[in-house]
């Protein structure tokens, strides 16, 4: 292995870990900015997405196996696509628990998931 590869490999495990809270959070902090929660302490609050780091897995190793497969722009796209509508999604399903998180966020990666096994079957 050289110097470069341990840092990407863990890297994208962070990132793949870490974009979805930090987008539910980025979204819920721009959406009541400025409201009666302005300055309440958010420690309790982003802990509570925790549950929520694993929910961004399916699309992140969909995106993966777009990049390995060779179709680098296609698992950009469908990372930055997908993943602006699960964010979106996120927010209102949190509402109902990290489970309804969970089922946006599969349904919401098979897109990615269907583009990403289809090129695999015919070759």
């Amino acid at each position: 292995m050289n110097g470069r590869e341990p840092f990407l490999h863990y890297g994208f495990w962070l990132l793949a870990l870490l974009w979805l809270p930090a987008a539910v959070a980025a979204t819920a902090a721009v959406r009541f900015a400025g409201g009666p929660l302005a300055g309440a302490d958010f420690g309790p609050a982003l802990l509570s997405l925790a549950p929520v780091a694993f929910c961004g897995l399916p699309l992140a190793l969909a995106c993966r196996r777009l990049w390995r497969l060779g179709y680098r722009r296609g698992a950009w796209a469908a990372g930055a696509g997908l993943g602006a509508a699960t964010a979106a999604a996120a927010l209102p399903a949190g509402l109902l628990g990290p489970l309804a998180i969970a089922v946006a966020a599969v349904l919401l990666s098979l897109p990615a998931w269907i583009a990403a096994l289809l090129p695999g079957r015919r070759g």
